[in-house]
């Protein structure tokens, strides 16, 4: 390129026509800018829409990871209905001792209890991203701000999980070791509803198939009158409504969200 424009340059010196020679080195060097600005163009358009690709990418995987989501929090709502309806039976029979119950209904309705609740978000897909430093290329913000607080309050739904099994080993356990735990069969273990039900059925069927002998006469009626017991049902109760409320604002803000996305990446 220099050496055209030398020569070019000579030619039109030699012919006494510097201000021909201006107007062409000029046009030369318009037409390399032009050159230039058109190829960092095209790479910011191919940046673009790399960048595009992978966003759209990320909002995709974000979608299935919701879905996951959405049928833990159901399976979280069934746990703790069914927690409510069993402790709601127990409170019922601890305030009217002249409603008659078996020792086997006690057992059908106070095993569920001893079940923790698992509450999981998924969340790697975000976590993958975020950790990547690719959130920078991705242009809609106010989905991942949504996403971010979505991801951030599952705390709230784990600290009552928490609550709830913490309460379960130091304050039901302890209670009910003061009397044998005979009522356990393989029919009350059936009223534990939970969705690895098939992983727990080896131990009810364990248990059940170990016959008691010993003919213990166990006063249930005379147990559930304990205030502890009364207590424990009350506070077992309230954080189970508390729960369904977090799973109900936390189903609503997923809802949402899965909608955002897909008509921002026209899915």
């Amino acid at each position: 390129m220099i050496g055209f424009f030398r020569k070019i340059r000579k030619k039109l010196a030699d012919d006494n026509k510097p201000l021909k020679y201006m107007r062409y080195a000029v046009g030369e060097i318009v037409l390399v800018v032009i050159g230039i600005l058109i190829a960092l163009q095209i790479n910011n358009w191919n940046e673009e829409l790399k960048n595009q690709k992978n966003e759209y990418s990320f909002y995709r995987d974000i979608l299935s990871d919701l879905e996951k989501d959405s049928i833990k929090l159901n399976g979280l709502n069934i746990y703790y209905k069914n927690r409510i309806e069993h402790a709601g039976w127990l409170l019922k029979k601890v305030r009217n001792p002249n409603s008659p119950f078996e020792n086997e209904e006690f057992g059908k309705h106070v095993e569920p209890l001893y079940i923790g609740p698992l509450p999981v978000t998924y969340n790697s897909s975000y976590e993958a991203a975020k950790s990547s430093g690719a959130f920078t290329n991705f242009k809609n913000e106010e989905i991942l701000k949504t996403l971010n607080q979505f991801y951030a309050d599952f705390e709230e739904l784990n600290g009552i999980a928490e609550s709830t099994l913490n309460s379960l080993e130091s304050n039901l356990e302890p209670l009910m070791s003061s009397i044998t735990e005979n009522y356990i069969t393989l029919e009350s273990g059936a009223y534990v509803i939970m969705s690895d039900w098939h992983g727990r059925s080896g131990f009810y069927e364990f248990i059940d198939d170990i016959k008691d002998e010993r003919n213990l006469i166990v006063d249930i009626k005379v147990f559930i009158q304990k205030p502890q017991f009364e207590h424990y049902l009350i506070g077992d109760l309230g954080r189970s409504f508390n729960a369904l409320a977090s799973l109900k604002l936390r189903e609503e803000r997923l809802v949402k969200i899965k909608n955002e996305i897909k008509e921002y990446i026209k899915d």
